[in-house]
């Protein structure tokens, strides 16, 4: 199968180069199955050709002006022979074009484009295209070159005066594009497993191998949270959804307690109807850590002369998200908070506070290879390492955390604006700025990312490259139409790689843009997301993936390929309108740190009206298609379909799924989901489903199962009764090691049949692994003998 997904991304990428598909190879070989354990194929390699694609786009008509960051001035005029040096001023020079309506460009020559603010696009540069001249490799970073002058301070310690040079500070450095690590404790795992039983990703400190820590503590726990907490409740009676007996009515919490961090201070989560997966209110309502107890054994090298400015990244209790806490005080014994937390929206439970974490950015802790520590007061840099510093290095800093801001409204939106063939790279940490708990599900959200997209309409982002981005990549917010984002490569981000988020009305002003009223269509429709790669993710932020969307529908997912993330490789957030479809994507690698999702996850706990389904308002949404996919669901994946919390309108047909417990999930009555004519290899079981109302049952049908035991493929509400409101099975074909299978609804399947239930299934052994492949290549469109490389 994992040779079959090497052949299939070259199918989807063809124009890829060899080092993306050595990537891709090399994560194809970690572990599979169990987390862990042996992988099932330890062969998988490229054999294609030895290039590298280099994006060429011809230069578009109308004016055009050119940026060389070696050789330029920005007192030239901006021709190919006198190019400027900056972008901002070559943007400035395209106003004159575009001010009138017509066309022009931005071509960057080849070198690293440094930027000293951030380039913000306006309704008045509608039109514009920023490229990469003629194939040049131009690099657009949000760090600053830095001129050291290293000496040695101690035993493998080196200290720089970088006075004047990183006036933002310096949170990311890099070491000839190397990504170094803030000075931590500890050095990496300490055992091979969490205490809540994952596996501990990371050896060392460094934020691509995983989070590097099984450390366990107190915590000083907050004041309980009490049905009085939120300072406003808005849970109105209207709109109303009668589809299930759960999720019925839009509600939120404003403000009290911790919730006040939030930006709006406002979610599902803050208020005292919350619920799913949860305990009940109001010990669901979201709540933090304030700090941290130590003694000697748990951090050796505290306390710490100075602790402020510190950071604690900590683990969510249930292992579903990650936090960070800068730390404002210290003593003896505890090291206390001043913000933070608001990674996720979901808070700690009453009898834990959070899981394994480290603590970060102190000098006491600067004792491992690639570690560095930047003391703000002196504006001295330290960098650790036992290896020569040659004079001939290349030091950057993270300054900037966002290169690119498209900046529109619905009423005056930036049209027809193109990106391309550029490579952005630098942006600095954002997981202490402002967050947001979007709708229902888990994520909180970051407002900043490297290109913040507001108001756009026909957007394009084209075989660009970004990387070591330590924040979000890619926010598109509020009113956007008809984006296109393809054939983009992105890798080493440190929350999510493409996040959107849309506005909503009808909350209380404190809650501005977080209401059950989406009809205004003050959200990111229409997107198409083409032919992307994306790998390594969440570096800091672990509720985070390759497409995360928030009140945002009507979308088109193709031909992507995802992995090596820790959390699922796309999320909706919630159940806004719908329309999406999610087509020929391959996912593997996902779930690596976190449990409880799969490749692909939603939730639909909160209430929306929106004109998606007939034009007028309506709680009703349009289905969500997912059809030819490839899902790997291994290490953490609970199934390649987890449809969470209510999840409803998905019909998922045509893929290929391998690994994870289950094949079709629903849970606090989620329903209306079809899955059909899909494979299912070597899972547990075909269909774990719950209760629904009459004509909103489920459908699981023309599926082959292989499950790795024999017992009964599917559970649900055995008590139901009418065929409007039992899950409709029929004419799967179930694969057991040994041929027989287990009671379903404690028959086995020729009582069912006898019934007249689950007519047309059948039950074998095992087929052969090539079989499955056959199966497989069928759904995926791949020729039945595999093509010979060339």
């Amino acid at each position: 199968m994992r040779n079959m997904a090497m052949e299939y991304a070259q199918t989807l990428k063809p124009f890829r180069g060899k080092s993306t598909f050595e990537r891709l190879a090399a994560d194809l070989d970690l572990p599979g199955g169990d987390p862990g354990g042996p992988t099932q194929c330890f062969n998988v390699t490229y054999d294609g050709p030895d290039r590298e694609f280099v994006p060429t786009f011809p230069v578009p008509t109308g004016p055009a002006f050119f940026v060389d960051p070696a050789s330029g001035s920005d007192s030239n005029p901006g021709s190919i022979d006198q190019p400027f040096k900056s972008i901002a001023a070559a943007i400035a020079a395209t106003r004159k074009s575009t001010a009138q309506g017509h066309s022009a460009s931005v071509q960057l020559r080849a070198g690293v484009h440094y930027l000293t603010e951030t380039l913000y696009l306006q309704p008045a540069d509608s039109l514009l295209t920023i490229q990469n001249y003629n194939g040049e490799a131009a690099v657009v970073s949000a760090g600053v070159r830095l001129n050291l002058a290293w000496r040695k301070a101690a035993l493998n310690v080196y200290a720089a005066d970088v006075t004047g040079q990183a006036p933002l500070g310096i949170s990311g450095l890099r070491r000839n594009q190397v990504r170094a690590f803030r000075a931590r404790y500890p050095n990496g795992c300490k055992s091979p497993m969490t205490p809540s039983g994952y596996k501990c990703m990371g050896a060392t400190g460094n934020p691509l191998q995983g989070f590097g820590s099984s450390l366990l503590t107190d915590w000083v726990k907050p004041p309980s949270p009490t049905m009085n907490t939120p300072r406003i409740e808005f849970n109105p009676p209207q709109p109303f959804r009668n589809t299930s007996a759960s999720f019925q009515t839009f509600q939120i919490g404003i403000g009290g307690g911790q919730c006040e961090h939030f930006v709006p201070p406002a979610g599902f989560w803050c208020g005292n109807k919350c619920s799913g997966g949860a305990p009940a209110p109001p010990d669901c309502i979201y709540r933090v850590p304030l700090g941290l107890l130590f003694n000697k054994t748990i951090l050796p090298n505290a306390p710490y002369a100075n602790p402020v400015g510190a950071v604690v990244q900590a683990w969510h209790p249930g292992h579903w998200a990650s936090w960070m806490f800068e730390v404002g005080a210290g003593n003896e014994t505890h090291l206390m908070f001043s913000k933070g937390g608001f990674q996720g929206a979901r808070g700690s439970y009453p009898d834990r506070s959070a899981d394994a974490f480290f603590v970060e950015n102190v000098f006491e802790e600067l004792d491992f290879e690639n570690e560095f520590f930047f003391d703000p007061q002196t504006h001295t840099l330290y960098y650790y390492t036992n290896g020569s510093m040659p004079s001939t290095d290349i030091w950057e800093a993270t300054q900037l955390q966002t290169l690119i801001v498209v900046n529109g409204t619905m009423a005056s939106p930036v049209k027809s604006v193109a990106i391309r063939g550029v490579t952005f790279r630098d942006a600095s940490l954002s997981y202490l700025d402002a967050h947001a708990a979007p709708s229902g599900g888990d994520w909180g959200l970051g407002r900043i990312a490297a290109l913040h997209v507001l108001g756009s309409e026909s957007f394009m982002f084209d075989s660009n490259t970004m990387e070591k981005l330590d924040g979000n990549a890619v926010l598109i917010e509020d009113y956007n139409r008809d984006a296109t984002l393809q054939n983009n490569d992105f890798h080493e981000i440190g929350d999510n790689i493409i996040a959107q988020l849309g506005d909503t009305a009808g909350a209380p002003a404190e809650a501005v843009g977080m209401g059950p009223d989406g009809t205004q269509g003050t959200q990111p429709r229409f997107t198409r997301i083409i032919g992307n790669i994306g790998y390594a993710c969440g570096l800091f932020e672990k509720q985070s993936s390759f497409y995360f969307q928030a009140k945002s529908c009507q979308n088109l997912l193709q031909n992507n390929i995802f992995f090596h993330g820790p959390r699922a490789g796309i999320n909706f957030n919630d159940g806004f309108g719908g329309g999406s479809l999610l087509e020929g994507n391959l996912l593997f690698n996902t779930v690596m740190e976190s449990g409880d999702h799969g490749p692909f996850n939603s939730w639909d706990r909160q209430v929306y009206v929106t004109d998606v389904f007939d034009g007028t308002p309506s709680v009703q949404k349009l289905y969500d298609e997912l059809r030819g996919n490839f899902f790997v669901g291994n290490y953490y994946g609970q199934e390649a379909v987890d449809n969470d919390d209510g999840s409803a309108y998905y019909n998922t047909h045509h893929n290929f799924f391998a690994y994870g417990d289950q094949g079709m999930k629903n849970d606090f009555n989620g329903h209306s989901n079809h899955h059909h004519s899909n494979v299912y290899a070597y899972i547990n079981k075909g269909l774990g489903i719950g209760g629904a109302y009459p004509n909103q049952n489920d459908y699981f049908f023309s599926n082959r199962v292989i499950q790795v035991d024999s017992n009964g493929y599917a559970t649900y509400d055995c008590n139901c009764k009418g065929d409007n409101v039992c899950p409709v099975l029929h004419d799967n074909q179930i694969f057991t090691p040994n041929g027989a299978m287990g009671l379903v609804c404690g028959q086995t399947l020729p009582q069912r049949q006898a019934r007249g239930v689950d007519l047309g299934t059948t039950v074998a052994s095992w087929p052969e692994p090539d079989d499955i492949i056959t199966w497989g290549r069928e759904l995926l469109d791949l020729p039945l003998v595999p093509a010979a490389q060339p």
